[in-house]
């Protein structure tokens, strides 16, 4: 019989070959079960770090001491670190947490990006991309029909404001051409953000599958860039307007164009990662009388709570109270 184990052998404890070990030691790579687990830490001819299988392979070693494990996170440096570094000068004095809380802290972070990117962020810009198109469509229409007014009004008119009609039309694939311009671009930038959300996506969920503490730590959250996203762009289209035939003032009575405007309809999301513009003239909503009118009971401090209440504290004041825009 060969005396190697198949790979279809059951996995056993290496010093009492019981079946389905369920610790490991990281730096032996000895399989052991729990009764056997006290005989291997007995040895103290080398270093042991015993471990469950589901955080054997989470455990990474120590940079700066190359044969200890990380068995911490420090707070301040971002890093993984070993019980060595924990009392050493540089993390002496820093907050320090198990590595383990510390991964599953910061995986809880990259759920709560990818989350937003794909509940919220990611289908606004598919929004917006699929808006342009139909305002392309209305510009088209749109320019259509101004164009079929001016014909009306040429068959009327005839060959005396041939001229008239032919510098009218020229405005009008100005404008298009403008505005073409403007939804071109738009659409290009939403298509190569949408394009940086996807591989976002796709690195997190990466991130959220690795065990590579290094490669979660270093990940930099882009949902606070992405979340600042642009609205769809609103267009003011112009229009033809007729008059009163009047051959000393031809062209101005025969019609004119109202100008176009582009303008960006902003998304607005309540939430921590939204910004609301602040308003130019300051607006009063309502007046609220609080409980601070005495001796040393002056309002001393103010912040919004919620678009619906406010805190406020007193000089010398350790309590603060919570108001409504109703005084309660």
């Amino acid at each position: 019989m060969d005396p190697h184990p198949s790979a279809q052998d059951v996995l056993r404890c290496n010093l009492c070959e019981t079946p389905g070990p369920s610790m490991s030691c990281k730096i032996c790579g000895t399989h052991l079960c729990i009764t056997c687990v006290g005989k291997h830490l007995l040895d103290e001819s080398k270093e042991h770090k015993v471990l469950p299988f589901e955080k054997k392979e989470a455990s990474t070693k120590c940079q700066k001491h190359l044969q200890k494990i990380c068995e911490y996170h420090c707070e301040q440096c971002d890093i993984p670190i070993c019980k060595l570094c924990v009392f050493s000068e540089k993390h002496l004095t820093h907050d320090v947490v198990d590595i383990f809380d510390s991964l599953e802290s910061k995986k809880f972070a990259l759920k709560t990006d990818l989350k937003e990117l794909e509940e919220y962020i990611y289908p606004k810009y598919q929004e917006i991309k699929s808006y342009i198109p139909v305002q392309k469509d209305n510009m088209h229409k749109n320019s259509q029909n101004l164009k079929t007014a001016i014909n009306r009004n040429e068959e009327i008119w005839r060959r005396e404001i041939e001229n008239i009609v032919k510098k009218l039309k020229s405005e009008i694939d100005e404008m298009d051409l403008k505005h073409l311009t403007v939804l071109n671009k738009w659409e290009l930038e939403i298509k190569s953000t949408i394009s940086e959300i996807i591989q976002s996506i796709a690195d997190l969920k990466k991130l959220l599958a690795s065990t590579d503490i290094n490669l979660v730590s270093a990940y930099n959250s882009k949902n606070a860039e992405f979340t600042r996203l642009s609205g769809k762009l609103k267009v003011s289209l112009p229009n033809f307007t007729s008059k009163n035939i009047d051959t000393e003032r031809l062209f101005d009575q025969f019609g004119s164009l109202s100008a176009y405007c582009i303008t960006t309809e902003e998304h607005e999301r309540s939430g921590s990662s939204s910004l609301k513009p602040l308003r130019s003239v300051p607006q009063i909503i309502t007046s609220i009388n609080t409980q601070y009118k005495g001796h040393l009971k002056w309002l001393n401090s103010i912040s919004c709570y919620s678009d619906e209440e406010i805190l406020t504290c007193g000089d010398n004041s350790k309590i603060m109270s919570l108001y409504n825009l109703k005084g309660n």
